[in-house]
């Protein structure tokens, strides 16, 4: 038994007697195509992205920042680390600094036994830039003994 499909001018194809099947003409809309697309929630996610890197870019660091030298075998000092670390920084410049003051090798004895005397640890850390002459370095470390303070670190 053949059954030839029969169409008329309603879009009605009848297949057999029983059924009859729509067909849809080319301007309705078809329920799997989405023809817009919302982006809100995707430039939600691109803003909290962009938030987020610029948080952990910007970590803040501990007094000026000098090109230090590298070194082979390094040693962790965790108490360069801590907010009441007395840091001296000096950078290729000659250009001095104590935590976050610019000073002179002249008022850095003065301004180490304040920072004993507020309950610092007695011990200073420096911090030299890589390129900085020794006689620079040598002017700091005799300032930090005058101070009366007999123990430095060389931090990074």
């Amino acid at each position: 038994m053949v059954i030839s499909p029969t169409a008329d001018r309603t879009g009605t194809i009848d297949v057999s007697p029983e059924s009859s099947v729509k067909v849809r003409k080319g301007n309705s809309r078809s329920p799997g195509l989405i023809r817009n697309i919302d982006v809100s929630a995707l430039a939600a996610i691109l803003f909290v992205l962009l938030f987020m890197f610029m948080m952990l870019t910007a970590i803040p660091h501990h007094g000026v920042s000098a090109d230090l030298p590298k070194v082979r075998h390094p040693v962790s000092i965790p108490g360069a680390r801590r907010e009441d670390a007395l840091i001296v920084s000096i950078l290729r410049d000659r250009t001095m600094y104590f935590g976050k003051d610019k000073t002179r090798p002249s008022d850095l004895p003065a301004q180490i036994r304040e920072g004993v005397a507020s309950g610092a640890e007695k011990k200073i850390y420096i911090r030299a830039d890589a390129r900085v002459r020794y006689l620079t370095v040598l002017e700091v470390v005799d300032a930090v003994r005058s101070a009366g303070v007999e123990r430095v670190a060389f931090s990074g």
